[in-house]
């Protein structure tokens, strides 16, 4: 009797742990065409990071865009094709809740232009964003107004069926755009219609209080049903990041609607806040983490510390990080302790903080009271970094506290390496990565204005002729870094001298990745051969990033390599400049020119 081939497949958990290790996006859509099973595993993948997928390309937001609009409701489908909206494109119903599975959405210009597609609709044909403009330029008034009055209520129904079917979201970027606008009264006015109607009884605030303290997102879904629309959008939310938010009412009751029923974010990066009533609202967000452990403050060009003040305060003070509960449901959470017990543990109590990050703000008007409540609370703090702000000398108060600082990133200006190499000498041999790049000008004037060119994360001006009183201070700073932080695998340096880096490799033996520039104003012809015998044992990787004037000679660097291939086979070189690469090859060292990173 002939047997049946086996009907057994893969399950699902299986299949997506091996969707989860395909790199390639074209990948993916080609396990589409495999089998419906394949089919049904591989839709929701894709469809859980669509924007991170697309990227920067317009045109792949805006089809997201159509496949979301096609998941709209009847009422708004008959709403869309009066206005003048044809929707016989779509189905009536699409083949898979696209937005159900979506846990990672962007909200900016880019990805919810609607323009585009609403000439899409209207079968207007178009072939780049400048025809649009163009388009655009040429209506009528009225022809213009119907557009605004189309476009409106196109992104009003977009934010309706977000609203509705965005239930996994786990990271949220929003930055101001027209569509931000429309959301924002929708989930406002669903937040006040739902508030309207929740129970007030005490025992109905009781268990609305359990749902949104449960840490366990997975804990609370079969009582998702009963929770409110906004909550529901923000339950499972784990990252968040804004920018450049307009200072008006509704934003800010957007602000302090997500700090009520977002509980459990990790990251949060604020970038452009300059109002404090924002601020405040940020505070708020801030305060009602109960795990939070990322901080990203970012200005695009130079502000005093004031706005961010208030979160500070909201993050360091005692009384925030907490989950408060009616006395009569506290024995439900922990046990019973002796008053002394409760004494001790609210002292030792410390925030689940591990980074926090500072770009482009300045620091000398930080105010003791926020310092006092960093030095006290960032304790586990393991990474720090200092991203082009002024006067960070200011922090100093704080170096005491960073016992367990494992990543130190700094760009500063050269009269802050002070407090540099104060912080080595103070805190720490636990630094296992150290990114340190400095300025030698002097920092800007807190009203100058900066073009994205001239940003500091992105260029560096090139070094001045070095005085020998730099030169002295120079290598002080790389000794005191070799004294103190043993225990370094990855470094970053600006312009660097023979003895210093002499003096890294025979200090830093647990050295991993290296990215210096040679100083070019020195002959390192008569350091090669040492250097070359020095070179530490475990060095995967160093990078020399001089462009176009290599301060040695050809056989300089081959006194250097063969050094080097005696005591580590293994090391690769990250190198710049073409001119010598045909040595490198000649002496087998492999090339590899990734961005340096941790």
């Amino acid at each position: 009797m002939s047997q049946r081939p086996s009907q057994q497949q893969l399950l699902p958990e299986c299949l997506e742990n091996i969707l989860s290790n395909l790199s390639e996006t074209k990948d993916l859509y080609s396990c589409l065409l495999v089998n419906r099973f394949w089919c049904t595993v591989v839709v929701p993948y894709l469809w859980k990071y669509p924007f991170n997928i697309a990227g920067e390309s317009k045109e792949r937001c805006n089809m997201i865009i159509r496949t979301y609009l096609s998941c709209v409701s009847e009422d708004s489908r008959k709403k869309l094709l009066n206005a003048g909206i044809n929707m016989s494109e779509y189905p009536c119903k699409p083949l898979f809740d696209y937005i159900s599975y979506l846990q990672d959405l962007i909200i900016d210009q880019n990805t919810f232009d609607v323009v585009p597609l609403i000439f899409r609709l209207k079968n207007i044909k178009i072939s780049s964003q400048h025809e649009i403009q163009q388009k655009l330029q040429i209506m009528s008034a009225n022809d213009e107004w119907i557009f605004k009055s189309q476009k409106q209520l196109v992104e009003q129904e977009l934010a309706k069926v977000l609203l509705k079917g965005c239930t996994k979201l786990h990271s949220l970027e929003i930055y101001q755009c027209d569509f931000l606008s429309n959301l924002i009264p929708k989930i406002l006015l669903s937040s006040k219609l739902d508030n309207h109607n929740r129970p007030t009884s005490s025992s109905s605030k009781s268990l609305l209080l359990l749902n949104n303290s449960s840490p366990s997102p997975s804990s609370s879904s079969s009582s998702s049903s009963s929770n409110n629309s906004s909550n529901q959008l923000f339950y499972a939310l784990r990252e968040f990041s804004c920018g450049s938010l307009s200072d008006d009412k509704p934003t800010y009751d957007f602000l302090m609607m997500m700090a009520n029923n977002c509980k459990f974010i990790n990251s949060i990066k604020i970038h452009d806040i300059a109002s404090l009533r924002l601020g405040k609202a940020l505070a708020s967000l801030v305060s009602s983490q109960n795990y939070l452990s990322c901080i990203d403050l970012n200005y695009s060009n130079f502000y005093n510390f004031s706005t961010y003040e208030q979160i500070f305060h909201s993050l360091f003070n005692d009384q925030y990080n907490q989950i408060q509960l009616p006395p009569h449901l506290q024995h439900l959470f922990q046990p019973k302790l002796s008053d002394n017990t409760k004494k001790k543990n609210s002292s030792d109590n410390s925030p689940s903080l591990n980074r926090l990050k500072l770009t482009k703000t300045i620091l000398n008007n930080i105010q003791k009271p926020t310092l006092d409540f960093m030095i006290k609370k960032c304790n586990k703090l393991h990474s720090l970094e200092l991203n082009n702000c002024v006067s960070i000398n200011s922090l100093a108060p704080l170096q005491h506290s960073l016992t367990k600082l494992n990543n130190l990133k700094i760009f500063c200006y050269e009269q802050d390496l002070n407090f540099i190499t104060e912080f080595f000498q103070i805190s720490n041999i636990n630094l296992k990565n150290i990114f340190l790049g400095w300025k030698i000008n002097s920092p800007p004037h807190p009203t100058t204005t900066f073009t994205t060119s001239q940003l500091l994360f992105n260029t560096f001006n090139s070094p001045s002729p070095i005085s020998t009183y730099n030169l002295e201070e120079s290598f002080k700073r790389i000794q005191i870094l070799s004294n103190h932080c043993t225990n370094v695998e990855n470094l970053y340096l600006e312009t660097i001298f023979p003895k210093e880096l002499l003096l890294i490799f025979k200090s830093l033996i647990h050295l991993q990745k290296l990215s210096i520039t040679f100083n070019e104003q020195t002959n390192w012809d008569d350091y090669m051969e040492e250097l070359g015998e020095n070179i530490p044992k475990e060095l995967k990787w160093i990078e020399i990033r001089n462009r176009k004037n290599l301060p040695f000679s050809i056989n300089g660097l081959q006194v250097f390599l063969k050094k080097v291939k005696e005591i580590n086979e293994d090391l690769e070189l990250g190198f710049k400049n073409t001119q010598y690469i045909d040595i490198i090859k000649k002496y087998d060292i492999k090339i590899n020119n990734y961005d340096f990173n941790w």
